[in-house]
Parts: structure tokens; C-alpha cells; sequence
């Protein structure tokens, strides 16, 4: 199976690791891809990118709609690859999906005064 830059797939390491991700490299001569990890059974392995015989992928479905928290993964994903044109599409879908749910921020005025600590903030514990 041929696998595009940037496809979402899910596959087994030769190690046996279970991983999710997106194909960052394809690495024709080796017949492996280089898979971006966003979910593993092993943690240390998110994050990284990782060779994986294209025998052991297989395609993800894709979705147009994502949630908020998916938005917001994705966004961290575009950081870390540093796609800046993919950074603004995933940045005004989450700003249009938050306006469409009618979503109220919560704002510093929203805290009561005895709430706020020197620096304006809630003070977490």
C-alpha cells in the first residue's frame, strides 16, 4: 500500500509498539515510512518520529469535523512540524467552532475580586 506525506495512519512497530500518527517521511529504499507519533503505548515514543514498515500501516479514516480538544492537539501538532499556513487553517476552524457553539470565555472581570491573587490571576492548588 502507498502512503501519501501527511496521512493519517496507525500501525505496529517492529518492536511491537502500537502507534498512531502522520506519515513525515517516506523511506522508499528501507519500504518504511516515517510516522510523526501522536498516540502510543509507549509513551516516550510520542512526539518522535518513528520508521515503520508500511506492510504494518494501515489509513486512518478522515474526518472533516473535529472537536475542540482534536483542534487543539492538531494546533500543537503544526507547532511542533512548524507548519505555519496548516497552524492558521486549524486556528480559524477552532475560532469559527468556538463562535458557532456561542462559547463565553471565562475573562479575569468574571472572577470576584476576593478570588484574585496580586497578579490578577485565580490561585491554583
Amino acid at each position: 500500500m502507498r502512503f501519501e506525506m501527511g496521512e493519517w495512519v496507525a500501525g505496529r512497530t517492529n518492536q511491537g509498539e502500537l502507534i498512531q500518527g502522520f506519515v513525515n517521511s517516506i523511506l522508499s529504499m528501507q519500504g518504511a515510512a516515517g510516522i510523526y507519533v501522536t498516540a502510543s503505548d509507549r509513551v516516550e515514543a510520542i512526539g518522535t518520529e518513528i520508521a515503520v514498515p508500511v506492510g504494518s500501516l494501515r489509513s486512518l479514516p478522515q474526518t472533516t469535523k473535529y472537536n475542540e480538544e482534536q483542534l487543539r492537539n492538531l494546533i500543537d501538532v503544526s507547532l511542533a512540524i512548524r507548519d505555519t499556513d496548516w497552524f492558521g487553517e486549524l486556528t480559524s476552524e477552532l475560532a469559527s467552532l468556538q463562535s458557532a457553539a456561542g462559547e463565553r470565555r471565562f475573562s479575569e472581570t468574571d472572577v470576584p475580586v476576593a478570588w484574585r491573587n496580586r497578579l490578577g490571576l485565580i490561585a491554583q492548588e
